[in-house]
């Protein structure tokens, strides 16, 4: 056989392998399908793999014999093997990267079903043992304490679902990654939804279980804070209680500890419903649990501290409603001699004429408005028990009380005001001119002195230091104390007016439209002071500005002229060393002065 076609012969075998090694390479190269059919293509293309140093045999072959060929072959048969050896080499590469890369994908491929697998697995373990943690009934039958950690353990599962979340979102984007190549029915969209909805069952079913410990827990969290709080009023019950006995026999102290014991109540009674709630209370939860026993005899025990307290409070109720009766009874018959006296008093007839006999029964009058000032105290005193009256009598009772309280407040009015207004008939009557018109005098004097000082004060230069700020304050300050007694004058003007005079009367009303003047121009004077005090303030502030821009600016102005008469000293200073040192001339100037050295004055030693 010829070189020729000995070569020729090796090129088509090596051809041959690597066309038929292509074919296998394509009939493998498929990642759809289930998992075992991957697997056996994947240990097709290991097979093949194996088989690439035959290939390369087979392409050695082909160049060896092609070199030998090379030699003896002109031109153009150089130019035809240079050209088949490339083809050959071409498609050796070819078939090398397809071997590789088909056995990569598919490998690749069941890595990522593996790995996808292995993660589902693990999660399908922690889903079922969150399945048997959520299994269990709840127990509402436990103490608070036991509530509060069956109430945990639940939170930090149902924390733990919502964790989980990831991962399932996670598995689902593999899922339908591996469905997508695949095509496999274990990663359809079924697949996928039946996994989320597995998940979300279990998320609402603890979401359901930590919800309802939730409300168990704080049921009974707020049954336990409840029964707290009934204990602690409770103890101020008895304290209050116990205040009202420690002053039970001082009358000071009746209408305080009356008050008192109306706020425990109404306390007591506000109560009452929650008494009942928490015997109901008691009875489900001992029915729920053996572990409420401590509880239920706490709760006994309050419950009967509760009614102890309560018969107290109601007995000493009505013991200050029997002491609170007879007070309002001695009350009535004290006013009732008062109503009688002031009745006859008013009815009395008066000769207007007799002045001595008026002023006495005006002292009267006097003596009687005294009482009424009592009188309206203590009224006044029992009109503000009226809403614990209630919490001591029954309803008609109280209703009584009242009644005879309202009654005895308006005859008292009545009678007052019928005294004031003869008191007023009888001060008109009994005044004298010649004293209305002295004090319409000694009035009109007064008035015109103040305004005269308040005039000199506003008619002042505007004051420019605190010192003239002051003096004005306290001259304003001084007419600002005289203000009372003008006020007290001018109402007794007012109330010593009589009829029949035209010409005081328009004295009068003068006087008391001067006086309102007056007042208005003291206080506008006032705020204007307080004004004052302000721009001066200011007026520091701007001159105390423009004096530092003054000396800032002589500052810097004088600077240079300072620092050219310092530099005249240091020449006059230094002019001298320019002589020499032996000079006479320079023995006493201003240089030398500053060094001790010895002089002698006179011929030189022998």
């Amino acid at each position: 056989m010829s070189p020729q076609e000995d070569f020729g012969k090796c090129l088509a075998n090596a051809e041959g392998w690597m066309r038929m090694i292509q074919e296998r390479l394509q009939a493998s190269d498929n990642v759809q399908g289930p998992k075992a059919a991957l697997e056996d293509r994947l240990k097709e293309t290991e097979v093949i793999l194996t088989e690439e140093p035959e290939g390369r045999l087979r392409l050695d072959t082909v160049l060896v014999k092609a070199e030998s060929l090379l030699q003896d072959s002109n031109e153009d048969e150089k130019h035809e093997i240079l050209k088949s050896l490339k083809q050959i080499k071409t498609m050796w590469e070819d078939t090398q990267i397809n071997m590789v890369h088909c056995h990569s994908r598919i490998e690749w491929v069941l890595l990522h079903w593996s790995e996808y697998l292995k993660a589902r697995e693990d999660y399908f373990f922690w889903l079922m043992n969150i399945k048997q943690k959520l299994a269990p009934d709840l127990e509402s039958q436990l103490g608070l304490k036991e509530k509060k950690l069956q109430l945990s353990h639940h939170t930090i599962l149902l924390s733990n679902i919502l964790n989980q979340a990831a991962l399932l979102k996670r598995l689902i984007q593999e899922s339908g990654s591996l469905f997508a190549k695949t095509e496999d029915e274990t990663f359809s969209e079924a697949a996928q939804q039946k996994l989320k909805a597995d998940h979300e069952a279990l998320e609402i079913k603890a979401k359901k279980k930590v919800k309802i410990l939730e409300a168990f827990v704080q049921e009974h969290q707020q049954y336990t804070d409840n029964l707290e709080k009934f204990q602690n009023w409770l103890h101020s019950m008895k304290e209050k209680y116990n205040n009202c006995n420690a002053h039970k026999n001082s009358k000071d102290h009746m209408e305080g500890s009356l008050r008192e014991l109306k706020i425990a109540r109404s306390s007591i009674l506000a109560e009452e419903p929650k008494v009942e709630e928490f015997q109901h209370k008691l009875k489900e939860l001992c029915r729920f649990s053996q572990n409420e026993e401590r509880l239920s005899d706490k709760v006994l025990n309050v419950i009967q501290e509760y009614k102890r307290v309560k018969g107290q409070i109601m007995k000493r109720c009505s013991q200050f409603g029997v002491r609170l009766r007879c007070s309002f009874q001695e009350l009535l018959r004290v006013f009732q001699q008062w109503r009688s006296s002031t009745r006859d008093l008013l009815h009395q007839s008066l000769d207007t004429k007799d002045r001595a006999l008026i002023r006495t029964y005006l002292q009267n009058i006097e003596d009687h408005l005294a009482h009424s000032n009592q009188l309206k105290a203590q009224l006044d005193r029992f009109q503000g028990l009226e809403g614990v009256l209630s919490s001591i009598y029954s309803k008609e009772q109280t209703a009584a009380f009242e009644s005879e309280l309202r009654e005895a407040v308006q005859q008292r009015k009545f009678l007052t005001d019928a005294l004031l207004q003869r008191r007023r008939e009888l001060q008109v009557n009994c005044q004298d001119p010649a004293d209305h018109k002295l004090l319409l005098k000694k009035f009109e004097e007064w008035l015109n002195i103040e305004n005269w000082k308040l005039t000199n004060i506003l008619a002042a230069k505007s004051p420019r230091n605190s010192r003239e700020i002051k003096s004005r304050k306290r001259g304003l300050k001084v007419l600002q104390s005289h203000v009372p007694h003008g006020q007290k004058m001018s109402e007794e003007l007012i109330s010593a007016e009589f009829t029949g005079m035209n010409e005081e009367e328009k004295q009068l009303e003068d006087l008391r439209y001067r006086w309102i003047l007056y007042k208005t121009k003291l206080e506008e004077a006032g705020e204007l002071s307080i004004q004052g005090e302000d721009e001066v303030d200011e007026f520091r502030k701007k001159t105390s500005g423009k004096i530092c821009h003054y000396l800032s600016r002589a500052c810097c102005a004088a600077l240079p002229l300072q620092l050219l008469l310092l530099l005249l000293l240091l020449l006059a200073f230094l002019l001298p060393l320019i002589e020499e040192q032996d000079s006479c001339s320079v023995v006493n100037n201003f240089a030398r002065s500053f060094y001790l050295t010895l002089r002698y004055q006179g011929p030189p030693p022998t």
